[in-house]
């Protein structure tokens, strides 16, 4: 059964109080960094009036982006009450605007265990198939590889935006220090609120201590799907514990954990709030500012709704106005399109939020043989940034109880997950590792984050309009014929499965690593000597005071949305050796042994 569309009550902005003439003024701010003027006092008492002129109640009020204030009662409300409550809220003369604070939900966690985890089961790491039936959905990521042998390359930073971290050997020297998100203690599964500690606590709705706080929960399983994801990124090669990840030829720290999904999804307000410190965008109080600035963000949650622009202050204009600052810090945001509907796991119409919003790189999911995954949500390349690449396949039907049954129909996306979970229950202590194959759009992304990185770590002058639209071009045309017969998926309509993908309904076309990097070189062997790096260096900061602090912000980003990206000769040099020793520490054979 699909989940109700939830929120988690209301974010708004008042209006500047102008103590010399009274009244309040109006004074929208489209950047971050916005603070508000008045003390902490003045505006809980203006909230609290506020509240209660128009009836609604709330248990919690605290600052976050955009000088605005997050107000809810402490659980998951339907989103149609909450949107009734905003509608009155922006009628008032004292609010600058009102979003509901929705609740995001991942793109989707189906997996099966393998007793013999390798690199010959993650076929989408391997080279592209041309053959009729062959693997013609993959990214051709060996083939990139290969590719990279020898050429200078720059470190890189992606945060991924998720369930949080696990401390797994494979990812040992790859995870940047992250920051914990997840705002709401009932909801953390920690035990507290927002920290410096990204750990993913295991966070099925059953322990949640009060029932009453589940109601609206989603029952698709949120297990380790932010470990997935960076093990798909950060896995070392060449040292015969697991897997691979795709950022093997870029030495040291490339994932950034940021935690922001709890046991119920992922609240609008904690999902904005890590994304601008996830690409550094200075905080002042806590946390602290973001060491390891990320060049991309992959965000493998998404909700209802479009992102178009409705001329009122909603989520979509909220997102759409992150993204943007986002990208004058120089990072690209990458966002799953979306599984369909959970009652039959057939694709939607249209991607969701924030895949659909300006600016982002959508990306939906092929069946490894290239046509579209039975529930992957259709994107429109004519309109909108998005492509395709293999994010598993699997069909859906019912058991004699009405119970969904899984069935994968291609090798899925083989990544790292612990044992720890059986069915929702916890039944082994955590750190017992294997190899697990998943399903989703939520598995598709990445590989489109991993690709842009390695762009960047080629050439880390790329801005992200560049980046974005070498990803959008640089890509295999969509195969058209399979040896069983499919349709030709229609553009506009829901509930598709399998079928042929055109650029109005996958994107532009197939990712396509090796011409992706292969063009990254190119521009870098072009580039001016000396120049300058992408990242804004005024990026002001952004300010939530939840431990008070000072009242000014420090401009200063000292290389800010750089990626950690360095011209210095000498550390280049280091990274070239570093890059020849995992080649020849035995990464190519590797390679190599999975492929034909």
């Amino acid at each position: 059964m699909a989940s109700p569309r939830m929120a988690k009550g209301l974010i708004v902005k008042l209006k500047r109080q102008d103590r010399r003439v009274d009244p309040v003024t109006s004074v929208v701010r489209l950047q971050a960094a916005a603070a508000s003027t008045e003390s902490m006092q003045s505006a809980r008492m203006r909230m609290a009036s506020l509240a209660r002129r128009h009836g609604v109640s709330y248990l919690v009020q605290r600052p976050t982006a955009f000088a605005a204030q997050v107000i809810h009662s402490g659980k998951l409300e339907p989103y149609a009450q909450v949107q009734a409550q905003a509608e009155r809220l922006r009628a008032d003369p004292d609010v600058e605007w009102v979003v509901v604070n929705e609740v995001a939900h991942p793109a989707g966690v189906i997996s099966q265990a393998f007793n013999d985890p390798a690199y010959p089961q993650q076929t989408w790491l391997h080279e592209r198939e041309s053959t009729l039936g062959g693997r013609q959905g993959v990214a051709h990521i060996a083939a990139a590889w290969d590719a990279m042998i020898g050429k200078t390359v720059s470190p890189v930073v992606v945060a991924v935006l998720d369930t949080g971290i696990l401390s797994a050997p494979d990812l040992d020297g790859r995870i940047a220090q992250g920051h914990d998100f997840v705002s709401e203690v009932d909801y953390a599964g920690d035990g507290d609120g927002v920290d410096s500690d990204p750990s993913d606590p295991g966070i099925s709705p059953d322990k949640i201590p009060n029932p009453s706080l589940r109601t609206g929960c989603s029952p698709a399983p949120l297990q380790w799907h932010g470990l997935r994801i960076a093990s798909m990124l950060g896995a070392q090669a060449g040292n015969a514990l697991n897997g691979v990840g795709m950022l093997a030829p870029v030495p040291g720290l490339v994932v950034l954990p940021v935690r922001v999904a709890g046991m119920c999804g992922a609240e609008l307000s904690d999902i904005v709030e890590g994304m601008l410190w996830a690409a550094g965008i200075d905080y002042q109080g806590s946390p602290p500012r973001n060491l390891h600035p990320a060049r991309v963000i992959n965000l493998s949650f998404g909700g209802d709704g479009s992102c178009g622009d409705s001329g009122t202050h909603d989520a979509a204009w909220l997102y759409r106005d992150t993204i943007k600052t986002l990208e004058s810090k120089g990072a690209l945001v990458v966002a799953s399109a979306g599984n369909g509907n959970p009652d039959n796991w057939l694709g939607l119409a249209t991607p969701t939020r924030p895949a659909s919003c300006p600016g982002v790189l959508a990306v939906t999911a092929l069946n490894q043989q290239g046509y579209k995954a039975n529930y992957a949500n259709l994107v429109d390349g004519t309109q909108q940034s998005g492509l395709a690449v293999a994010g598993g396949d699997m069909v859906m039907t019912r058991g004699i109880d009405n119970s969904q049954i899984f069935t994968l129909v291609d090798d899925g996306i083989v990544a790292l997950a612990d044992k720890g979970v059986d069915e929702g229950i916890n039944t082994r202590p955590l750190g017992d590792y294997e190899m697990q194959a998943a399903v989703g759009t939520s598995f598709a992304a990445p590989t489109a984050a991993g690709v842009a990185a390695l762009m960047l770590a080629l050439d880390p002058h790329l801005t992200v309009a560049e980046l974005r639209n070498a990803l959008l071009a640089q890509i295999e045309p969509f195969p058209t014929v399979f040896p069983t017969a499919l349709p030709v998926c229609q553009p506009g309509v829901n509930g598709q499965g399998n079928c042929v993908c055109t650029t109005q309904t996958c994107g532009t076309g197939v990712l396509d690593a090796y011409r992706a990097v292969t063009w990254a070189m190119g521009q870098a062997s072009s580039a001016a000597p000396g120049a300058a790096t992408v990242a804004s260096s005024d990026s002001s900061c952004f300010k939530p005071n939840r431990l008070g602090g000072g009242s000014s912000c420090d401009s200063g980003d000292g290389g800010g949305g750089g990626g950690g990206s360095s011209d210095v000769p000498s550390l280049l040099a280091l990274l070239a050796a570093c890059l020849a020793r995992f080649w020849m520490a035995g990464g190519a054979g590797l390679v190599r042994a999975g492929r034909g």
